[in-house]
């Protein structure tokens, strides 16, 4: 990712999705040998990931999601991070975006198609996994080390 052109993109996460997205990547670092070594890359694969998918398996996916305990948050406020993406990755959401709109009706900002992204991703690490997804760190680290493949 880092020969790309990168763009600052501003996301608005809700915190359980916050937490959900860090879980999710520290999980994928032990069980998915294809999964990026950084948050920005998981998140980036994530999105990509969910861009490359129908407009009809998006909403479907957004519907499942719909009442996912991360949306909700009692206690802790939203809240907006820049993230450094490929510049084919917001290319990539930007025209999902646009064929939601134009087949479905479906108007998204970037930061809830982020949110859908992240909990469909947050999934498929749990299935992954096998249980449920660890709890997020308090801070990640930048390069946190991987599981070393047995011998």
């Amino acid at each position: 990712m880092t020969s790309q052109t990168t763009i600052p993109v501003g996301i608005y996460w809700k915190p359980g999705v916050w937490d959900l997205a860090r879980s999710a990547y520290l999980a994928d670092l032990d069980t998915d040998a294809d999964s990026p070594g950084s948050f920005v890359g998981w998140l980036a694969q994530a999105l990509e990931v969910h861009a490359r998918r129908s407009p009809q398996q998006r909403a479907e996916l957004a519907a499942a999601g719909e009442k996912h305990p991360a949306l909700v948050s009692v206690t802790r406020k939203s809240f907006n991070k820049k993230h450094d993406l490929p510049a084919s990755t917001l290319e990539a959401v930007e025209d999902a975006l646009v064929a939601d709109r134009q087949e479905l009706g479906r108007m998204l900002a970037r930061s809830a198609f982020a949110q859908e992204a992240v909990i469909a991703a947050a999934e498929e690490a749990r299935r992954r996994l096998g249980r449920d997804l660890p709890p997020p760190p308090q801070k990640l680290s930048n390069r946190p080390p991987r599981r070393r493949p047995a011998r």
